[in-house]
């Protein structure tokens, strides 16, 4: 299929309609994909949540959450939304539900495609699936038993994160999923892959033989992945303080493992989906174990404490609502990570996230090595040394990529400084990036399952990180909080930076 083609029918169903994800992220992205003309010709959205609602009560609950809309486009799309009260767990709960879902089906011409999101808590993802392959609502589950070998309907199944809280529950839920769909069915979502400039990571590296050369151990120091929020927890301290909560489970198991692989890739055969997922799984797979013994030297966890942001008073995280007074959960995490690939032997990535920080960003950093000899005077240290060149790969707010590279200062002698050659999106396209939801479902609803995780990916992102938690289990940490809101983390982050000669880039 290509770009310009519309999708076959379908209808999409939202499983936990009634919640946050699905106001300010999943309906904003279908009506965004709606207004440019991307959503299936036939379609429809059926909200399912435990909460008492009607049709028009969901829509008037969703168009409040919208900013900018055109008032007759909104009331189009409005026409396809819908809503059915129903408790995903019970088996009862399915046979009113497959009863809206035909008429649905029938008034608006989807067929057989659905796409069925669970925008559920985590603890349901298992029963769900259970009670869904239990009511037969998967007929296409298995691609050797299709019905229609031709033109075989499809139904497929978007999970959000946490995808488990350790290897062995998240092994369960790949398994539980499997028992109901295909593989091929099955969209493990991680909304950073959806986001424009890690998908321009791919063009960036391999459409460009000018960077290609040096990507690798002889010209890289180390690279750096960021991901930094300005503001807490945001009232989600149940969550958070779960055990499915944390930075290191949150954002490094999550995403950050994710976008470092993108990172790292080798050049796949082809750019469809099953060839980039190979080469992720190989980076992935690549990736040391930790040992216990080295986890201090390679992990930090921070937790902040009261401080001060955009001239006003911030709460500590124990005081948050929902936490305990001596919670021992990471609202900062940093982990070094070593890819034992011919390319990469030696060279260190650094990842980090966390929450209450100065500024809201996500990058990746590349840092080269120095020159073996410098000729020239650091006009801005006065010594004969100069700052390594710096690759700066901005993937939000501002998506855009920044190379820094020395340049001589206009005048007499030989004096020399850092120079920027930026690209920015908005510039350059004149248009902002697409949401990353609207991404991820379009692709959903095409069948590319470029931008989802294998569940092969899951498993070892879980065996990266669970030494170290693992680690954090057995011996709690007696200075939380240990970095004060506004900040850019604790002070052991700069110095596990410092002890091998680096530093964090802070904007």
């Amino acid at each position: 299929m290509t770009d310009c083609e519309r999708p076959s029918p379908c209808l999409i169903v939202i499983f936990g309609a009634s919640g946050d994800l699905t106001r300010r992220k999943l309906i904003p992205s279908l009506y965004q994909l709606f207004v440019a003309g991307q959503l299936p010709e036939q379609f429809a959205v059926l909200g399912v949540s435990r909460s008492p609602m009607s049709d028009d009560d969901f829509r008037d609950r969703l168009h409040g959450f919208f900013g900018q809309y055109d008032d007759k486009q909104w009331r189009e799309f409005a026409k396809c939304l819908y809503y059915h009260v129903a408790d995903s767990t019970k088996a009862e709960a399915y046979g009113g539900l497959k009863t809206r879902m035909a008429e649905l089906s029938q008034s608006h011409g989807t067929g057989a495609n659905v796409l069925l999101y669970l925008s559920i808590a985590p603890h349901l993802y298992e029963p769900t699936l259970t009670q869904i392959g239990a009511a037969d609502m998967v007929s296409e589950g298995k691609h050797w038993c299709s019905l229609d070998r031709n033109n075989p309907p499809w139904q497929r199944v978007i999970i959000e994160k946490p995808f488990g809280y350790d290897p062995l529950s998240a092994s369960r839920l790949n398994d539980v999923v499997a028992s109901v769909f295909d593989e091929q069915s099955i969209y493990r979502i991680d909304h950073y892959l959806g986001k424009e400039t890690v998908q321009n990571l791919l063009v960036f590296r391999f459409a460009n033989t000018i960077f290609e050369p040096i990507w690798n151990r002889e010209y890289i120091d180390h690279v750096q992945v960021t991901a930094a929020e300005s503001v807490g927890i945001e009232g989600r301290g149940g969550y958070y303080d779960s055990p499915s909560g944390g930075a290191m489970r949150d954002m490094i198991q999550s995403h950050l493992l994710q976008v470092m692989a993108v990172v790292a890739m080798e050049p796949p055969i082809t750019m469809g989906a099953d060839d980039i997922r190979v080469e992720k799984t190989k980076i992935l797979a690549a990736c040391r174990t930790p040992d216990m013994d080295d986890v201090p030297k390679i992990a930090v966890r921070g937790q902040y404490g009261p401080g001060q942001f955009g001239g006003k008073v911030v709460t500590g995280y124990r005081e948050e609502e929902g936490t305990r007074s001596d919670s021992q959960t990471d609202t900062y995490t940093a982990l070094q990570v070593f890819i034992d690939t011919w390319r990469w032997g030696g060279v260190p990535f650094y990842l980090r996230s966390g929450k209450s920080m100065t500024k809201k960003l996500t990058e990746v950093v590349v840092t080269f090595k120095p020159t073996p000899h410098c000729l020239f005077l650091s006009r801005m240290t006065g010594s004969h040394s100069v700052p390594p060149n710096q690759l700066v790969i901005n993937i939000q707010p501002d998506e855009g990529i920044r190379l820094r590279f020395e340049g001589k200062v206009p005048g007499m002698g030989m004096a020399i400084k850092p120079v920027i050659m930026d690209f920015d999106y908005n510039e350059q396209f004149g248009a902002s990036p697409p949401k990353a939801y609207a991404t991820l479902l379009l692709d959903a609803i095409r069948g590319d399952q470029t931008l989802y995780k294998h569940r092969e990916e899951i498993k070892h992102c879980w065996r990266v990180v669970q030494p170290v938690l693992d680690y954090w289990q057995d011996h709690p940490q007696d200075d939380f909080p240990n970095y004060a809101a506004g900040t850019w983390g604790p002070s052991a982050s700069d110095i596990m930076m410092a002890r091998d000669g680096r530093k964090w880039h802070n904007p």
